[in-house]
């Protein structure tokens, strides 16, 4: 008799397993005993499906730390305008013939993942900034689109 473990693979562990494996093996027929390459085989078909499983829990946890990464780098640069007068998109186009000016006062994390300023109590998607203005030198303001790393690192 040949019994396959993929159907039931994912619901158990490698204990269970072992413990039907010499369960199988206690109870055999010993006139008719089982194939020694049919339990090698079963052995390495669990092993191949639980090295297949811990990959991809290995995977979510990877995926999940580069989301993390990637939100605290947004959230970090979007703090860095805090107090700042941002031009900004009113709609989701990011259309620069739609836009509001305001003061960002706070970041805050949406339920979502993405990162927004807050803008009189008003949350604005970091993706809808059009230009930041230079509190450095009076009335004037850089596109925040055109400053951007080169390769070597250095700002264009």
């Amino acid at each position: 008799a040949t019994s396959s473990t993929s159907g039931i693979s994912s619901e158990i562990s490698m204990d269970s397993f072992l413990t039907l494996f010499v369960t199988q093996l206690k109870n055999q027929n010993p006139l008719d005993p089982t194939d020694n390459t049919e339990f090698m085989s079963q052995l390495a078909q669990f092993s191949t499906l639980e090295q297949e499983q811990q990959q991809t829990g290995y995977l979510e946890s990877m995926n999940s730390i580069d989301t993390a990464s990637l939100q605290l780098d947004q959230i970090t640069m979007a703090s860095s305008f805090i107090g700042k007068t941002i031009k900004y998109s009113s709609d989701e186009t990011g259309a620069t013939d739609n836009t509001l000016t305001g003061v960002v006062e706070g970041v805050k994390l949406e339920k979502d993942g993405t990162v927004s300023f807050i803008i009189d109590d008003k949350s604005v998607s970091i993706s809808y900034l059009i230009e930041v203005e230079d509190t450095s030198t009076a009335h004037t303001s850089t596109r925040a689109s055109t400053t951007t790393l080169s390769k070597s690192g250095t700002k264009k």
